[in-house]
């Protein structure tokens, strides 16, 4: 504990949620890398789980560096890192990896390492929206002067991530909108920013519904692409068959039969019987 308070310092609470996630995070990838392993590793699950921990342990490392710089510079790093996300995103979105029908990821040259570029929008944004409501709050109230200048860029963040990523787009936005309501900004500015999300996320998905569906998806656009995605998921999800939530029924035989061993043995078969 001495060390601890000596050398590493910051939040206690905080390191300790980054710790049991690190933690819960090896077991869900030693859990469901069973198919990759024997599908390119001969069955060696290790070599992920080893993988994985690599990743973690530089994890933590990057955090204790990144803990040690003085948060000024992360309020001043945000305006850079947000004019690199917009185009970052918006090139993504046009040129990206596509995986799924969602273009997501960047392929990074030479190491050949895939990068979401969501990933480095979402820090920028909420540091940037944190440096917005610190230093205009003497005007914290006013249109023009407070939220005017911070609901502009998280509108178009939100809507470059929107439609490769719902869900993550969603989560930002909610994000963004909470971290409004700490800072003071006008609740029925708030409100309304909720109704132009809503709107816009209507006339989305309206205008990928409106282009017509045909039998295979190389033949729909992106847009269609990903519509049909959350269409069907949608309905699976209310369907309540087996068959129909497959992922979930899988879920609840490994909850109920529990332990490594068992859940190994238990969804290899039924995974290459699909």
């Amino acid at each position: 504990m001495h060390f601890i308070n000596k050398y590493i310092k910051g939040d206690r609470v905080i390191w300790a949620v980054a710790l049991l996630l690190a933690i819960f995070s090896v077991l869900v990838v030693y859990s469901s890398i069973v198919t990759l392993a024997y599908k390119y590793q001969g069955g060696n699950t290790e070599y992920y789980l080893f993988k994985h921990s690599i990743i973690l342990f530089i994890g933590f490392l990057l955090m204790y560096f990144a803990h040690k710089v003085n948060y000024r510079y992360y309020s001043r790093m945000s305006q850079i890192g947000l004019l690199l996300a917009i185009p970052l995103l918006l090139f993504t979105l046009l040129t990206g990896a596509s995986i799924n029908d969602a273009s997501r990821w960047l392929v990074i040259p030479i190491i050949n390492q895939t990068f979401q570029t969501s990933d480095l929008a979402k820090l920028a944004l909420i540091m940037f929206l944190a440096r917005m409501l610190s230093k205009r709050q003497d005007n914290i109230k006013d249109f023009n002067q407070a939220f005017l200048p911070i609901m502009i860029p998280v509108l178009i963040v939100c809507a470059l991530i929107l439609p490769a990523n719902l869900s993550t787009a969603a989560m930002l936005f909610v994000t963004c909108l909470v971290l409004m309501f700490v800072g003071r900004i006008n609740l029925k500015y708030i409100i309304s920013l909720i109704a132009v999300g809503v709107t816009l996320l209507s006339i989305f998905i309206a205008i990928g519904l409106s282009i017509q569906e045909t039998k295979t998806s190389e033949e729909n656009s992106p847009l269609t692409n990903r519509v049909i995605t959350w269409k069907n998921r949608i309905t699976n999800f209310s369907d309540g068959s087996a068959q129909a939530n497959y992922q979930a029924e899988q879920s609840k035989i490994a909850i109920a039969t529990g332990g490594a061993v068992s859940y190994t043995h238990l969804t290899l078969p039924t995974i290459y019987s699909v």
